[in-house]
C-alpha cells in the first residue's frame, strides 16, 4: 500500500446505488460518501493532445492517486475542497499500479473529468 506521506490531499468518493423505484418505475438512488487521502495532479499524457490550425497543444487533464485499500470504479464522483481542484469530478478510468516485480497493488491512478 502507498505510504500516506505522498497523499497530501483529501477527497470524498461518492457512490450512487439504485435502492428502489418510484411509482412511475424510475430508479431511486442512494448516495454514500467516503473520505480518503489522495493526491491530485494534472496528467499531460499523449492522449491529451489537440491539433487546432495553430499546431499541436498539450491539454492537461485532472487525475488523482488513491491508496490501494480504496474501492473505486468508473462513473463514481470525486469531490474536493483542495485549492485548484475544488470541483466535482467523474472518474473516467481506473488504473491499478502494482509494486515492481510483484503482484501486490500499490495504488490507483484515476483519470478525472470535471462535472459541470
Amino acid at each position: 500500500m502507498v505510504s500516506d506521506a505522498g497523499l497530501i490531499h483529501t477527497c470524498s468518493i461518492v457512490s450512487r446505488t439504485q435502492t428502489s423505484q418510484n411509482e412511475y418505475g424510475e430508479p431511486v438512488y442512494t448516495e454514500t460518501s467516503t473520505s480518503s487521502a489522495c493526491r491530485f495532479f494534472h496528467n499531460n499524457s499523449k492522449s491529451g493532445l489537440i491539433e487546432p490550425s495553430s499546431g499541436k497543444h498539450a491539454v492537461a487533464t485532472p487525475a488523482v492517486i488513491l491508496p490501494a485499500d480504496v474501492m473505486i470504479a468508473e462513473g463514481q464522483t470525486i469531490t474536493s475542497d483542495e485549492p485548484g481542484f475544488s470541483k466535482a469530478y467523474e472518474v473516467t478510468a481506473v488504473k491499478p499500479v502494482f509494486w515492481m516485480f510483484s503482484n501486490t497493488l500499490h495504488h490507483y491512478e484515476c483519470d478525472l473529468k470535471a462535472v459541470e
